[in-house]
Order: structure tokens, then sequence, then C-alpha cells
């Protein structure tokens, strides 16, 4: 019977290993790909450029730098003008204040010329005209989410929502940024340390107030396909929780919105679908997003990211405390704001 027994669990073991196929994998760990992100619009410059090198799939440690410096980075016109751009940090190459601007209906090129000779180029760029944003407002909604205590708990937030003319005679494509900015008051005398197993007080000078800035953080994108020559209305643009920290006092929000090219609109509308995948086993695999970047010295090296031209409208409003309906509570930080992540003790122009 034990005889019985073992022969069975062997077959059954062996079934088991005749339905899975190894993978393997051919990484190759020389394949650092150029990666160029870049845009130039019709507000005034500068115009920035970041390049930098993908890392292999299997890299866990950042021992080296992927930023690609000392290299010469050029935008050009149809129009016969151009810019060399300088580095003002390891990878970041900006055009000056007074230089290159972006037109509509001009055709813009970028151009590298990497450290070790390396030649790229994108496709032309051909800077599309955008509408004006019409209408910024906010609507607060609640959403659930866990606390530590494994407790759903009742949060909120801003849905910051826009309303944009969208012209009939021309297919237009979209992307939105945004930048927050608001101010936190902490308290750096409450400031304590811990020594040995007791907080002592250690009081700070400075300082109580800062602002802070909140970048875009995710791609927003939108054709006209399902709504030419309708206003766009209700777009959302994003969602911001509500904190203490951010919506103590005011929050100031600067909408940005841009025309893209077809081609710009196909890759950060696939970009974004790679983001926000789902992570469900019937997902494509994730791959490299090609952009219009394209190497000169070898034709066949694949080369990553995008260089646009786009024109942009802005608009920006605050949002006061007591406008959102609901109690927000005293920010407590005792410590110095500068400590922050992106806070200034400067107070910006339109605060």
């Amino acid at each position: 019977m034990k005889s019985l027994r073992l022969i069975f669990l062997a077959v059954i073991l062996l079934l088991f290993n005749s339905c899975v196929d190894p993978l393997e994998l051919e990484l190759d760990p020389d394949a650092r790909r150029l990666v160029v992100d870049g845009m130039i619009t019709d507000e005034p410059g500068p115009y920035s450029v970041r390049l930098s090198r993908s890392k292999q799939y299997d890299s866990y440690h950042d021992n080296w730098s992927v930023v690609e410096a000392g290299a010469r980075v050029i935008i050009s016109d149809n129009r016969g003008n151009q810019e060399t751009l300088t580095e003002t940090a390891p990878g970041l190459y900006q055009t000056s204040a007074d230089g290159i601007r972006g037109q509509v209906g001009v055709t813009y090129t970028l151009q590298i010329t990497t450290k070790g000779g390396q030649q790229y180029t994108s496709a032309p760029e051909t800077m599309q005209p955008v509408g004006p944003i019409d209408s910024l407002y906010f609507e607060v909604r609640p959403y659930f989410e866990l606390n530590e205590e494994d407790v759903q708990v009742t949060r909120y937030a801003v849905h910051v929502l826009l309303d944009a003319e969208d012209p009939a005679a021309e297919k237009n494509y979209y992307m939105w940024r945004w930048q927050g900015t608001f101010r936190v008051s902490t308290q750096p005398w409450d400031y304590t340390e811990k020594v040995g197993n007791v907080r002592v007080p250690m009081p700070k000078d400075c300082c109580e107030t800062c602002w802070v800035t909140a970048n875009t953080n995710s791609i927003n994108v939108l054709d006209d396909r399902l709504t030419n020559g309708t206003n766009l209305k209700r777009h959302l643009v994003t969602h911001i929780p509500v904190t203490e920290q951010a919506f103590g006092f005011k929050y100031h929000l600067e909408v940005k919105q841009y025309s893209l090219s077809e081609a710009a609109f196909n890759y950060w509308r696939i970009l974004k679908s790679q983001i926000e995948r789902g992570g469900s086993i019937q997902d494509p695999p994730p791959a490299n997003v090609i952009g219009n970047m394209s190497s000169i010295s070898n034709p066949d090296e694949r080369v990553l990211g995008f260089f646009g031209a786009s024109a942009m409208a802005s608009k920006a409003f605050f949002i006061n405390r007591e406008e959102l309906g609901i109690r927000v509570g005293p920010y407590v930080m005792p410590d110095d704001c500068r400590v922050l992540s992106n806070s200034t003790t400067v107070q910006p122009v339109f605060w």
C-alpha cells in the first residue's frame, strides 16, 4: 500500500513538472537606453530637457548614476533658429530665459550628441494651437480607506474640474498639468530629540512659516474624438486629499492646458496605460514606450522618451479652507517647516 502511494505521488509531481515551461530571460547588462524628457512651449522660457539612461531589468542598487551628463543639446526650428542648451545640473539641460521661444505653427527638432559621440534626433514636432480654459472649480467628495487599525474611515478629497472650449475645425489633443502651493505654520519651539529613552526639548529658532509646492503626479491626456466641437465640461484635472497640512489656510492651484500632436498624445496615452495597469494576469506584458527619438549613430538602437512642442493656456485660483464645507483641524508639526519636501520661506508673488 505504501508503495502505491509513493508511485501515485511521483506521477502527480511528474504531471506538475510537465505543465510548466521554464522562462529564460536574456538580459543585456549593457542595455542602458537613452531616455529623453523635454518640451518647448509658447510660454516664456527657460525650457528643460532631461537626459538619463534606463537601468537593466534586474538592477536593484543605485551605485551608479543614471543621468546622461556632458551632452550637447540643441533645439532648432524650421525657420533657421536654434539654441544650444546649458547643463545646469547633471543630466538637466536648459535654454536661457531670453532664448528661443515656441510659436504656434512652427516646427521644432531636438538634437543630442552625447559625451561619447553618439548622435540622436527627434522627429519634427509642429506646435498646435490650444484653446483657453473657460472656468476652473472644485468639489469636495468623500472616499473610504482603512486606518492603521484596519478600520474603515471616511476621508475627503478636493476634485478639481474645468470647462474649456474645443474648436470644431480640427482634431485636438490635450494634456493637463498642475501645480499646487500652500502655506504651513509649524511649531519649531516644541522640537524634541530622543536622548536615551527620554525625549529632551531642543527648540529651534527657525522657521515657522513656509510655502510648500506640490506638482503633477499623474498623466492626464484627452482627445476630442467624442466631443469634437462640443466644449469640454467638468473634466477632472486632479484630486487632492484634504489634510491639515495642505488646507490649513488656503490652497493656490494653477492648471496648465497644453496642445499635443497626435504622436505626442499616443505616446502619453500608452505611457499612462502602462503606469495605471491594474496588474491582472490578463494584462499585456509591460514594454518600453517608444517615443519620437531615434539614434543617428545606430539606427537599430531603441531610444526612450519624447520631445514635444505644445501651446499652453493656464488658469489659477485659490481654495479657501472655509469653502470646503468640512472641518479642517490645525496642523501640528513640532519642527522647522523647511524640513518639508519642496518648501521655502520665500512667499510666492501670487500669495
